[in-house]
């Protein structure tokens, strides 16, 4: 009877173990089809290596244009790429994704992707829901030049410094170095209407508005708006701020750069090009620092300028949801991968999951990542045409110019640029309506 029981007991584990032994069936072959702009690219940056790790899966790349209105919604593609924030709230909208959910970037928590990137999303949808990831997002901070601040025995700007203190810091600087060669407080990448420029900047970063993209009314004159314009208008007066345009392809390097300014504001890939760029003819070391981007006084832990480029989402339409699905939580976060992708191609951005951003040389990158995102925050260019701001800019700096020539004063100034402002906005916009109608003339 004990040895019939001991019987009994052992035919579950011999099936177990039996059946362990079976050589696995493999997994049915898939071709995915991937709607993006360069199969060489894609292949490059994920494909090659998703392949590797997934060898029943392979992709096929149909070269082509971002997903939008003027392209078209319907893609054959089984993983979609958007370029763009707005582009994705629309996809959205037309129903042509799959939710994300549970929104897992290979097998880990969503969690590990960046607070950064998970606010921008979530306030894409309605609903808060994911319906595309991205690779990386890009970020801004205030770069400077620690050899410049030490010489004329200046502090270091601080994470959370504002814009009225950047400005400030910049009035602290000769404008000339000690052998004699111009030398600015901060310069900026900015090519045309370079001051006025600055005080937009400033502006968006305190979340203030000059153009209301629904009415299209100007408004500039008011205390908040004086306040910056005092500030940046006596710093330029100083003559420490960077105000000569370039042509965007013009061979000069920019001043932050060949060492004559102290201070930039600029993006991510500003970090990993001081080696590079140490390597050129007549181009020096820089000993340089970063902190926080300027903030906004009364939001302190918020930066406005946080972008996602590059969205990949799962088609609504496909018939390999599983395994396109796979393809975009890779994508987002497969560790080696975006490691990889971090380290070969930087400029491409910051990884969507920040654990895998790495320093460089001594330099920690945290600054470019600690602020929380403004996901209210809402960029003009995206919502009014280009030409419209450009024509507001002009007649501003127009305005500005005889202001620091002291033709009129501040609040006469501010009370122009409105005026002035405001015939540009109409006249612009009247001539966009115009070209429309032409168009649509011609096409009837």
């Amino acid at each position: 009877m004990l040895r019939k029981i001991r019987m009994l007991l052992c035919l579950p584990l011999i099936t177990i173990l039996l059946s362990s032994c079976q050589p696995r069936q493999p997994e049915e072959p898939v071709i995915l089809k991937v709607a993006y702009p360069s199969a060489k690219q894609f292949y490059v940056n994920f494909g090659y290596a998703f392949e590797s790790k997934y060898p029943n899966i392979d992709i096929q790349v149909i070269p082509s244009d971002p997903v939008s209105e003027e392209t078209g919604w319907n893609r054959e593609g089984d993983v979609i790429y958007i370029n763009g924030m707005e582009q994705y709230k629309k996809a959205i909208k037309k129903g042509i994704l799959k939710p994300i959910f549970p929104p897992l970037t290979n097998g880990t928590e969503s969690g590990d992707l960046s607070p950064i990137v998970k606010s921008l999303l979530e306030s894409a949808s309605d609903n808060g829901q994911y319906y595309a990831l991205p690779p990386t997002f890009h970020s801004e901070a205030l770069y400077y030049n620690k050899k410049l601040f030490d010489a004329y025995h200046i502090p270091y700007p601080r994470n959370g410094v504002t814009w009225e203190e950047v400005f400030a810091l910049a009035e602290r600087f000769p404008t000339e170095d000690d052998q004699g060669e111009p030398l600015y407080g901060i310069q900026m990448n900015y090519y045309r209407n370079v001051t006025i420029n600055f005080i937009l900047k400033a502006g968006q970063t305190e979340n203030l508005t000059y153009l209301d993209p629904k009415t299209m009314k100007v408004t500039m004159n008011t205390d908040k708006w004086k306040s910056i314009w005092t500030a940046a208008v006596k710093a330029f007066r100083a003559g420490v701020v960077y105000d000569q345009g370039e042509e965007p392809d013009s061979m000069e390097h920019p001043k932050f750069l060949t060492e004559n300014a102290a201070m930039t504001v600029n993006s991510n890939a500003l970090a990993y090009n001081f080696e590079p760029f140490s390597h050129f003819e007549d181009a020096t070391s820089i000993d340089w620092g970063m902190v926080t981007a300027p903030v906004d006084p009364l939001n302190p832990d918020y930066m406005n300028f946080y972008e996602i480029f590059d969205f990949f989402g799962v088609s609504s339409s496909t018939e390999h949801g599983a395994e396109a699905m796979k393809l975009v939580k890779f994508i987002a976060g497969d560790s080696v991968n975006s490691q990889l992708l971090a380290r070969n191609q930087p400029n491409y951005g910051l990884p969507a999951i920040t654990d895998y951003v790495a320093q460089v040389g001594d330099h920690d990158l945290s600054p470019l990542y600690t602020l929380k995102a403004n996901p209210n925050y809402v960029d003009l260019y995206t919502q009014v045409d280009a030409e419209v701001l450009d024509a507001f800019q002009d007649a501003a700096q127009g305005v500005l110019d005889k202001l620091l020539q002291n033709e009129i004063t501040l609040d006469e100034a501010l009370a122009e640029v409105e005026v002035k402002g405001q015939e540009a906005v109409d006249t612009a916009v009247f001539t966009l309506e115009q070209k429309k109608k032409n168009n649509q003339g011609d096409l009837q």
